[in-house]
């Protein structure tokens, strides 16, 4: 009897172990992985990103909306639209991204997924 008991409870500590791993595993994915809130398409100045206090993407540069009252930090991984960015930043023109808004672990880590990053033509910048 004791040991049906003693094996009895070993299968229940097995299975509340596994259940635990299971729910650990899935809450490190999800804080791992961002989750994508809806697609983006701005018009905006260029800025060198500071310190990336959040460290979720290659965030380098924020862009600046035209009604200058948003500032999105910018992710990519193509070298084009960072050399674009880039030029952007220095020469202060202005440029349309578009892209996917993250929201990293913490709310306040939000960025921009670059999908891509044309130049605005010059006439275009200087209507309101």
């Amino acid at each position: 009897m004791a040991v049906l008991l003693s094996v009895a409870i070993a299968a229940l500590i097995t299975t509340g172990v596994a259940v635990n791993a299971r729910a650990a595993e899935r809450s490190t994915k999800q804080k791992q992985n961002p989750q994508e809130e809806f697609p983006l398409n701005k018009v905006g100045t260029v800025t060198k990103h500071e310190v990336d206090t959040c460290m979720e993407a290659h965030i380098l540069y924020e862009l600046n909306s035209a009604d200058q009252k948003t500032k999105d930090w910018l992710s990519t991984s193509s070298k084009t639209d960072e050399a674009l960015l880039d030029k952007a930043s220095k020469d202060g023109r202005w440029v349309r991204v578009k892209g996917t808004m993250m929201v990293g672990v913490e709310a306040k880590c939000k960025w921009i997924k670059v999908s891509s990053v044309t130049p605005v033509k010059k006439s275009s910048q200087n209507k309101p």
